[in-house]
């Protein structure tokens, strides 16, 4: 199953913000990379947000439902464009030039133990800590601070 690629080149993708009970927010360093973000993940076609939200966090954080609890969906699809040099064409020669993203914000109640980074053959992170929601926006790489800072602000009074 291939990722969806709205008619304008942009990516379908879920971000998702997992918050805990002291007003933290979870934060992971790209795997190989010196960059930090929030797990994400492409939409595959005939999958909704919700789904693929459900997905990437089993994948990247090894979390599942029954440890996390979902508090809010973003009311907006956010989305940033790809610096040059990334713009990509997908397989089946689409041009990706960015992503546009539903949102979710979670809370973690649980024992960080739970959180494992090598649930998929291809790792996204390699390590990750809790942080400051506002710390994430300019801790994160140029091209997404405006979506983080967006999202950030949609989100805080619920973390």
């Amino acid at each position: 199953m291939s990722d969806l690629i709205f008619d304008d080149g942009y990516r379908a993708n879920v971000g998702i913000v997992i918050s805990n009970p002291n007003g933290k927010v979870f934060f992971a360093k790209r795997r190989y990379q010196s960059g930090w973000q929030f797990p994400q993940g492409g939409i595959k076609e005939g999958e909704n947000p919700k789904k693929a939200m459900w997905r990437e966090l089993l994948e990247e954080t090894g979390l599942k439902k029954k440890d996390i609890d979902l508090v809010k969906v973003s009311d907006n699809w956010y989305q940033y464009n790809l610096p040059k040099k990334n713009i990509r064409r997908n397989g089946k020669g689409k041009t990706v030039i960015g992503q546009r993203q539903k949102w979710f914000l979670l809370c973690f109640n649980n024992d960080s133990k739970l959180i494992s980074l090598d649930q998929s053959a291809e790792q996204e992170f390699d390590s990750w800590k809790w942080i400051d929601p506002e710390k994430s926006i300019n801790q994160v790489i140029g091209f997404k601070k405006e979506v983080y800072r967006q999202v950030i602000d949609e989100f805080i009074s619920f973390i």
